[in-house]
C-alpha cells in the first residue's frame, strides 16, 4: 500500500514517549520552525507572501510561533476567516465555494481579500463591499477563482482541476462577461507536489487568463506546495514567481500552503490496548473475458511474455524489493531511489530481463502512440492486440516507489483478471523504466451507474466518493472513473487504470512452500486507543498507509500485523504493518506526519476519546498538553 516517501525523513520523537497519556498528538515545535523558515526563505527571496491554509494546519496554539514567519492566513469560510482574525491577527483571505449574506456580514470586517467562486456570488455580493467602501469602512478586495484546467493530480477526489469541478470558474464562462471591479484573480491545482507542476499550472494560467492577469492587482497561487518537502526544488520555485512577477508586473503574490507548515512535525501517539487473530479472506474476482491472444506473430520483432512468466518475474522483483535492507534502511528518500535503481539494474540482468534503449526503439518501431501521462510512455501493437507501457522513475506514476507500483501491476492480475504483464526493465537517460503489456480495448467509458454494478457484483461497496469502492476485508479500488474503467461492445467491463490498495503479500504473491500458505491463513489485529476512521480520516480518504515508527511493510519484517480502531466501523483498519519483534499489549507505537490535515479532520465517532493535542519544545524539553477532550466535548457537539 502507498505510503508517502517524505515522512521516512521525519525524525523519530525527541520526547519520552512512555511519559505521556495516550492517545495524543504531538507537534514538535523544532521542526515547526524549521518548516517556516523554509517558508520564509521563499517570501524573501521571491518578494511573495505566503499564508497559512487553515484547512491543512490550525493549531492555533502555535500561532505565537507562526506569525513570526507567515503573513497571514487563508480560510475556506466564516469560522475560518474568525479563527484568522482572532488568534493570528495578520492578514485574512477568505474563499469558499458560496457564502450566505449573514456570514458576508461578518466577514466583511476582518478579511483582506475575498475569492468568489462564480460571478454569480460575485454579483450577488458586490454591493454590500462597494456599499461598505462608501461608507469608509473595512472591505475587502474582491477577487474570483478560476480553474486553470491544467489537472497533474494522481487522485481525483484531490483534483480541484478535474472535469466539471465545481471550484473555480473556465475560461470560456467568463468570455463577453463584465469584470470590472474584479482586483484579484485566484487559482489552486496542486496537491503535494512540487515546483514543476506549478511551473505548468501558472503557463495554463497565463495561456487562458492573459486579459484577466493584466487586470488584476494580485494573484494567489493556492495551496499544494510540498515547499517544505526535503527533496523540494526549492530554487526552482522562486524562479518561477520571480519571472512571473517581472513578466505581468505584479507586486502582490501570494502562496496558501497549509500542508507545507506542518509537514512531518507531528506525532499520534498510540497504545496497544489488544491483539486479536482474524482469518483473511482473499477478494473471489472473477475474471473478465478477453479475447486477446498472447503468442506474437513472426513478423513482429517485440516478443511478449507468457502470463504466467511475466506474473512469476513480477512477484519476484517484487519480493526483491520488499526484502531489500539496503534500499528499506535508507532515511534519505533519494538514497532509497538510487538503491532501488540498483537494485532492480542487478536483477533485470541477472534473470536477462533487461532491455536496452535500441532494443526497445527497434522492437516498437513500427507500434502507435496513445497518451499517456507524464511517467508514462504508451505505444499500441495493432497486430498483436496489446499495448505497452513503459513507465519511468521516479515516483512510478502515483504509487511513489516501484515496490508499490509492482504491487498495483500484481494486484490488477491476480484480483482483478485484467491481463497487465510484467515485461521488462529498460534503460532510460534519467534511471529505469518498468515495461509492462496488456490488451488494447475497444470500447466507450462506462456510466457512473455501469461502474457501481461492476464491482459491486465483485464484493465491493462504493464509499461516499463516488470512485472509491472497498470490500470486506479492506482492499479499496481508487479513481474507479468513468475515464479509466471501459465497457466494449458486448458489455464487458476493463478497469484500465486504476489503484488497488490495501493489498498484503498474501493476496498477490504465490506461495514459496506449503509453510507460506498456512503463514498466509491468520493475521493478527492490533487494538489501539485510537481510530483510523475518527482520528486519521485522511488515511482512509486518500488512501494512504501512514508509517509507524520502527515498523515497515508487509514481508520486510516477520511479525505482521494490522491496526484496528476503537470503532464499531468494520473497515476501521489499516493494512499493512510488520515488526521486528511481536508487539505486546501496553506497547506504544507512533505514527509519522500528523500534525497537518490529520487533527483538523478529527471526529468523535462512537464517542471513542479522542487524542490529546500537545506540543513539545525542545528547546525547554518541555512536553505540554494543550487541549484534553472530555465527555462534554461529544456531549455538545450533538447538543
Amino acid at each position: 500500500m502507498f505510503t508517502p516517501p517524505h515522512v521516512f525523513d521525519q525524525p523519530a520523537p525527541a520526547f519520552d514517549i512512555h511519559r505521556i497519556e495516550t492517545p495524543a498528538f504531538v507537534v514538535d515545535l523544532g521542526l515547526l520552525r524549521q518548516n517556516l523558515e523554509r517558508l520564509a526563505l521563499v517570501q524573501r527571496e521571491a518578494g511573495v507572501k505566503v499564508l497559512l491554509a487553515l484547512k491543512g494546519f490550525s493549531m492555533f496554539s502555535t500561532f505565537d510561533l507562526v506569525r513570526q514567519y507567515l503573513s497571514g492566513c487563508c480560510a475556506s469560510g466564516l469560522n475560518e476567516a474568525l479563527l484568522a482574525y482572532h488568534e493570528f491577527g495578520k492578514e485574512v483571505h477568505v474563499y469558499a465555494p458560496a457564502f450566505k449574506p449573514k456570514e458576508m456580514e461578518q466577514i466583511l470586517p476582518i478579511a483582506n481579500h475575498i475569492s468568489f467562486n462564480s460571478l454569480a456570488q460575485w454579483r450577488k455580493f458586490r454591493p454590500m463591499i462597494e456599499a461598505a467602501r462608501a461608507a469608509g469602512q473595512n472591505a475587502p478586495s474582491p477577487g474570483i477563482r478560476v480553474n486553470p484546467e491544467h489537472s497533474e493530480v494522481e487522485v481525483s477526489l484531490y483534483d480541484p482541476c478535474s472535469p466539471g469541478c465545481r471550484l473555480g470558474i473556465r475560461a470560456d464562462s467568463l468570455e463577453g462577461e463584465d469584470l470590472s471591479g474584479i482586483e484579484g484573480l485566484h487559482f489552486h491545482a496542486l496537491c503535494e507536489q512540487g515546483s514543476d507542476v506549478l511551473e505548468r499550472v501558472v503557463g495554463a494560467v497565463e495561456k487562458r487568463f492573459p486579459k484577466l492577469i493584466e487586470q488584476v492587482d494580485w494573484i494567489n497561487m493556492g495551496g499544494g506546495h510540498h515547499i517544505s518537502r526535503s527533496d523540494y526544488d526549492l530554487e526552482r520555485l522562486i524562479r518561477v514567481l520571480k519571472t512571473f512577477k517581472a513578466r505581468w508586473g505584479k507586486e502582490h503574490v501570494y502562496l496558501e500552503p497549509g500542508e507545507a507548515v506542518g509537514l512531518n512535525t507531528g506525532y499520534l501517539i498510540a497504545e496497544v490496548q489488544d491483539i486479536v487473530g482474524a482469518r483473511k479472506t482473499s477478494v473471489a474476482i472473477s475474471k473478465p473475458h478477453n479475447t486477446f491472444a498472447h503468442a506474437q506473430s513472426p513478423a513482429h520483432s517485440f516478443t511478449y511474455r507468457t502470463a504466467d512468466d511475466a506474473r512469476s518475474l513480477a512477484q519476484e522483483l517484487y519480493r526483491r524489493l520488499r526484502d531489500d535492507t539496503r534500499r528499506n534502511d535508507r532515511a534519505d528518500a533519494a538514497e532509497r531511489f538510487f538503491a532501488e535503481t540498483e537494485s532492480i539494474l542487478a536483477w533485470a540482468e541477472d534473470r536477462k530481463c533487461l532491455i536496452s534503449p535500441t532494443v526497445f526503439e527497434v522492437g516498437t518501431a513500427f507500434f502507435g502512440e496513445l497518451e499517456g501521462g507524464n511517467e508514462h510512455e504508451v505505444l499500441v501493437d495493432s497486430e498483436s492486440g496489446r499495448v505497452l507501457k513503459l513507465t519511468r522513475p521516479p515516483n512510478f506514476g502515483a504509487r511513489g516507489e516501484a515496490v508499490a507500483y509492482l504491487e498495483n501491476l500484481l494486484a490488477y492480475d491476480v484480483l482483478l483478471g485484467f491481463e497487465w504483464h510484467f515485461e521488462g526493465i529498460v534503460i532510460e537517460p534519467d534511471g529505469i523504466g518498468i515495461l509492462t503489456s496488456q490488451p488494447y480495448v475497444k470500447g466507450e467509458e462506462a456510466t457512473d451507474e455501469q461502474i457501481e454494478a461492476y464491482f459491486s457484483g465483485l464484493g465491493f461497496t462504493k464509499k461516499r466518493q463516488h470512485t472509491f469502492f472497498r470490500s470486506i476485508d479492506g482492499i479499496t479500488l481508487v479513481d474507479a472513473r468513468p475515464a479509466n474503467i471501459l465497457r466494449d461492445s458486448e458489455g464487458f467491463m476493463f478497469p484500465i487504470d486504476i489503484h488497488i490498495l490495501g493489498v498484503g503479500a498474501e493476496d498477490i504473491l504465490t506461495p514459496e512452500s506449503e509453510d507460506d500458505q498456512s503463514a498466509c491463513d491468520i493475521l493478527p489485529t492490533v487494538i489501539l486507543d485510537l481510530s483510523a476512521s475518527a482520528h486519521m480520516p485522511d488515511t482512509m480518504e486518500m488512501p494512504y498507509r501512514p508509517h509507524i515508527f520502527g515498523g515497515g511493510m508487509p514481508g520486510e519484517f516477520a511479525h505482521e500485523y494490522k491496526m484496528g480502531g476503537m470503532t464499531c466501523l468494520a473497515g476501521d483498519v489499516l493494512s499493512g504493518f510488520s515488526f521486528p519483534q511481536p508487539l505486546e499489549i501496553g506497547q506504544r507505537l507512533v505514527f509519522a506526519d500528523m500534525a497537518h490535515y490529520t487533527m483538523v479532520k478529527t471526529t468523535t465517532f462512537n464517542g471513542v476519546h479522542h487524542p490529546d493535542i500537545a506540543i513539545y519544545d525542545p528547546a525547554k524539553k518541555e512536553y505540554r498538553v494543550v487541549r484534553r477532550f472530555r465527555y462534554e466535548d461529544f456531549r455538545d457537539k450533538l447538543s
